[in-house]
Parts: structure tokens; C-alpha cells; sequence
């Protein structure tokens, strides 16, 4: 538990006060959809990079959780593999993204390969949406500020966090985002400065370690599975969202590109406060996702220890309701409005606010039984990326790529395959996949095994496409 005084819990209470007000007092332009759920496709720069960024460091706590498990090489496995997708997509898929009349994945799929796998697309990307990982850090930094039990704590915290969107959608999100933007560098900044200066000596500690190695002692397969999981990057549902809500392709470029320099600097702080962290603490919790908030406990003096934990508060905040409007959505207007084409644009929006609270419940459900954010960071979501991956990247870049069918099948046997790994892993106290063999332990992860499946299918239907030619 983190010890607060008066003045923390002050000023914690404060910070969340107006989160909650900037999300509540979000004034929408029209009741139209398009306005929920996009913000009327007109993020400004400052805009899109702070709720991009936000979001995608919603997983904060599960950094200080991967710091403890690989060290340095968390900034390999964790940080590379998403400056380089996220450059690329900047290059290749934001002008395609913004330009294109739909504003969802499962449309852009529907539209490229047909109804089937758009529907399919929209299951798969319900179920990477759904903000479990966030909702577990949100109730686990509950737990850790009121010593409640986990499982009440994460339910107070997800359906008190996600009310606001019920009014305010994307524009409510994007306004608290700007916030926990400036606390979430402020507090990491101060709390490296502090341990930078007064435990310096610490870190040499690290030297000659494996947690201390670029690669945190990994074998090179993990590292190539973290790697291709940067690809989610470019199947994500929250980043789509983002990038085809700015207000013109070259605002979403631009955007992007500082949005990567800011991931870095953020991971160069975090890291270095994990590994601070992992030396400094005698007793590391049990829980590895308090490892951030034990360090804060130990070395910062009142007012700046609750400064630190408001910008983790807000920034998982953010990034779940912004993962919860996202599942929303796909509920509400890629699968029932789908199901039933004669809904009209205020059903739809019920739908989606109905979709926000089952995907909300969901994500409580996903993050008791799981309990690591790196497990459903590198299973769960290896499984729908591996899937997705490349319907997803054809659907923009190459439209004759396959037939729809083709498609429909690689999504559905890639998803099927992972998931039996996955469950049988589970099931043997294996949930990383990792396989002994000629003497080194190899994670093959759920998404290398779905990415392999799914590339098969494409080469096969590419063959027997070219074959019926062949015979015509």
C-alpha cells in the first residue's frame, strides 16, 4: 500500500476532480456519430499527441512490470519495434487512413474483402480493444492508494472512469488526455531526477547483469516475437481512431512523428525508473505492477509523490476510456449496425453506449483472470495482431491482394490456432509458449504461430487463384 498524507490524497483527489471535469464539461458540436465518437475529424496537432500518447502509454504500470522482468531490454522489446511502425505509418498508411471515407478497420475490410470479414475483422478487434489491461492498472493503483480489496477497486474504477464518455466520447477523452499528458512527463522526469541524484551509485549495479544487457538476457526469439508485436501498431483500433480523426492527413503525419519522439523520451524516463526501482527496492511487492508507485513511496517526499501518481492515474485513465469508446464502437456500429442495417444514427449510439459498458465489464472479467499485463500485452493481444496483420495492411496497400474468401479464411484458422496454443499453454503453466530446444528456451508467443497460419492460407489461395487461371 502507498503511504499518502493529507497532502497527497489532496491533491490526488484534485487531479482526478478535474479529469472527470474537463471529461464532463466536453460541449459537442452536433449529436451526430461521427462527432462521438472522431470529434468531427478535427484533432489539431496538440490534440492527436497528447491522446496518442496517452493512450498508448496507458500501459504504464505494465512497463514497471516488463522492467523487472528484462531490464534494459525492455527498450528493445517495448520501445523499438514501435518507434519503427510507428515511423511507418506515418510514411505509408496516414494519408490512406485519413483520406478514405471510412473511418473503422472493420469498414475498410468489409469494403476490400466483403461483409463476412468485416464482421469477423470487427469480432477480432472487439476483443483487442477491450481495455483489460488498463482497467487491471487502474483498480491495481486503487488498491495500492485505498488498500481496498483488487477486484471491488478495479470495478469502482472502470465504471467511475468511463462514465464521462457517455456524453462527451472521443472530445471528453481527448480533453482529459491534455492533463495527464503534463503530469505523466512531470512526475517521471522528477522522480528520475530525484533518484538520479541521491542513488545514482545503484544503478552501476546493473553492470555485468543480465537485466543490465540491451537485449535484458531474452533469447533472440522473444525478442523477435516482441518485435512483430509492434505490428499491432499498424491493426490497432485506438491508433486508426486517432490518426482518422485529425484534421487533415498531414496533421496526422506530422502528429504521429512527434508522437514517436515522445515515446522515446518517455521510455528513456520510465525505464530508468524501473530500473531504479529494481535496485532500490529490498522487498519488490508482489504485485510487479506496483512497482512505479513502491519506488514513489520510498524516495518522494509528500506533494511530489501524489504529482507522480496522478500522472500514472490519469494516463491509464485516458487510455481506458479511450480503449472503452473504441470497443463501443465496434460493438455498437461495426457488429449489431451491421446485424441489423435499418438502425437509425440514435440506435447506433445507444448501441455504442451500450457496447462501452459490456466491453468495460469484459475487460474487469479478462484483467481478474489474467492478472499480468505483459501476459495479455504478448498472448491476447499476439492472437487478433496475427490475425489482422495482413488483411488489415492489404486492405490499404494492395486490394486485389487475395479473394475475400482467402482472407476470411486466414483470419479465422490464424485466430483459431493461436488461441488453442494460447489455452493449452494456460492450461500447462505455459501462458508465454516457451519450448526447450538444443539447450535454450525459445517464446514463440501466440503471435508467430498465428502470423505463420495466416500467411499460409494467403500463399495457398494465392496458388489456387493462379492455378484456375492457369486452366481458364
Amino acid at each position: 500500500m502507498v503511504t499518502l498524507g493529507a497532502a497527497d490524497a489532496a491533491i490526488i483527489a484534485l487531479f482526478v476532480a478535474c479529469l472527470l471535469g474537463l471529461g464532463f464539461s466536453a460541449r459537442l458540436r452536433d449529436s451526430s456519430l461521427i462527432q462521438y465518437l472522431m470529434a468531427g475529424r478535427n484533432l489539431t496537432v496538440p490534440m492527436f499527441v497528447t491522446t496518442l500518447v496517452c493512450t498508448w502509454y496507458g500501459g504504464i504500470l505494465g512497463m514497471g512490470e516488463s522492467v523487472s522482468y528484462y531490464g534494459f531490454g525492455t527498450l528493445l522489446m517495448l520501445g523499438v519495434p514501435y518507434y519503427v511502425f510507428g515511423t511507418l505509418y506515418a510514411l505509408f498508411l496516414v494519408k490512406k487512413v485519413r483520406s478514405a471515407e471510412e473511418i473503422s478497420i472493420p469498414e475498410r475490410l468489409a469494403l476490400t474483402y466483403g461483409r463476412p470479414v468485416g464482421l469477423v475483422g470487427a469480432g477480432l478487434l472487439f476483443l483487442l480493444a477491450v481495455p483489460s489491461a488498463h482497467v487491471l492498472m487502474l483498480g491495481t493503483l486503487v488498491q495500492a492508494i485505498t488498500n481496498w480489496p483488487l477486484l471491488p477497486a478495479t470495478i469502482f474504477a472502470a465504471i467511475g472512469g468511463s462514465l464521462f464518455l457517455y456524453r462527451g466520447g472521443l472530445l471528453a477523452d481527448v480533453r482529459a488526455s491534455m492533463l495527464a499528458f503534463v503530469m505523466m512527463y512531470a512526475g517521471f522526469a522528477v522522480i528520475v531526477a530525484i533518484c538520479l541524484k541521491d542513488h545514482s551509485s545503484t544503478l552501476h549495479a546493473f553492470q555485468g547483469q543480465p537485466l543490465g544487457t540491451p537485449t535484458g538476457g531474452q533469447s533472440w526469439t522473444m525478442i523477435l516475437s516482441f518485435f512483430i508485436l509492434g505490428a499491432w501498431t499498424l491493426v490497432d483500433p485506438g491508433f486508426h481512431q486517432r490518426v482518422a480523426s485529425a484534421a487533415s492527413p498531414e496533421t496526422g503525419r506530422t502528429g504521429l512523428l512527434w508522437c514517436v519522439a515522445f515515446w522515446v523520451i518517455f521510455d528513456l524516463l520510465s525505464i530508468t525508473a524501473g530500473l531504479c526501482a529494481v535496485a532500490l527496492l529490498k522487498q519488490p511487492p508482489t504485485n510487479a505492477l506496483l512497482m512505479y508507485p513502491s519506488l514513489a513511496n520510498l524516495v518522494l517526499p509528500p506533494g511530489l509523490k501524489a504529482m507522480f501518481l496522478c500522472g500514472i492515474l490519469g494516463t491509464v485513465l485516458c487510455a481506458m476510456v479511450g480503449y472503452a469508446l473504441i470497443s463501443g464502437a465496434t460493438f455498437g456500429r461495426e457488429i449489431i449496425a451491421q446485424l441489423k442495417p435499418g438502425l437509425t444514427e440514435g440506435q447506433v449510439k445507444l448501441a455504442t453506449r451500450a457496447g462501452i459498458a459490456f466491453g468495460v465489464l469484459l475487460a474487469i472479467g479478462i484483467g481478474a483472470v489474467t492478472q499480468s499485463v505483459v501476459q495479455i500485452w504478448y498472448s491476447w493481444g499476439g492472437i487478433v495482431t496475427g490475425a489482422l496483420l495482413i488483411p488489415v495492411l492489404t486492405s490499404y496497400l494492395a486490394p486485389r491482394f487475395a479473394a475475400p474468401r482467402t482472407a476470411l479464411l486466414a483470419m479465422c484458422f490464424s485466430a483459431a490456432s493461436s488461441l488453442a496454443l494460447w489455452i493449452n499453454g494456460m492450461r500447462n503453466g505455459n501462458p508465454y509458449l516457451v519450448y526447450h530446444w538444443q539447450g535454450q528456451d525459445f517464446s514463440v508467443g501466440t503471435l508467430i504461430p498465428g502470423l505463420i497460419v495466416s500467411l499460409a492460407v494467403f500463399g495457398l489461395g494465392s496458388l489456387s487463384a493462379n492455378e484456375g487461371n492457369n486452366h481458364r
